[in-house]
């Protein structure tokens, strides 16, 4: 059996804020996704960002999730973006380039207050996550108000190689 790969206990946090919150996307079945998080302190070996921090030339390797990025006003940015008269209430899936329930949401909260500007809109959501953390947003989520409207996948690792 294969050895897990340590988790990394020096994390390092750096709020920042960011100017737009829906990225546009090319080339994975739907046209926009929302990253509350820059980094992924889960670091796992299977997960195809690394390959674009290669290309954006940061750190790829070990260094990879040390440093996770928080744009603490994603939340407030959303609302603006979903308020904009030109949006057409596209599919947005949550955590495409970092998982949303990563160990940082627990004190942040910003998946789940972005899950929140999202219904308040009805718009279709997707959610990609691994992040156990996602049962505390159930009620945002699969037994909630966007039950209809959103769509989760949490695949392990284990069951994804198996």
């Amino acid at each position: 059996m294969d050895v897990p790969e340590a988790r990394v206990t020096d994390v390092e946090y750096l709020e920042i804020n960011c100017k737009s919150a829906l990225n546009r996307v090319k080339g994975m079945g739907f046209q926009w996704s929302l990253n509350p998080y820059i980094g992924c302190e889960h670091r796992c070996a299977f997960c195809y960002v690394r390959a674009y921090e290669l290309r954006a030339d940061r750190p790829f390797d070990d260094r990879y999730g040390r440093t996770v990025r928080v744009k603490v006003n994603v939340p407030g940015v959303l609302w603006s973006e979903l308020s904009r008269r030109s949006w057409r209430q596209e599919l947005v899936v949550i955590g495409a380039a970092t998982d949303p329930y990563q160990p940082a949401e627990g004190k942040y909260r910003l998946t789940r207050q972005c899950l929140h500007a999202l219904h308040a809109f009805s718009n279709p959501t997707g959610l990609i996550t691994r992040g156990p953390m996602i049962v505390r947003d159930r009620d945002a989520t699969v037994t909630g108000p966007l039950q209809s409207k959103m769509r989760v996948n949490r695949e392990s690792a284990r069951r994804r190689h198996r």
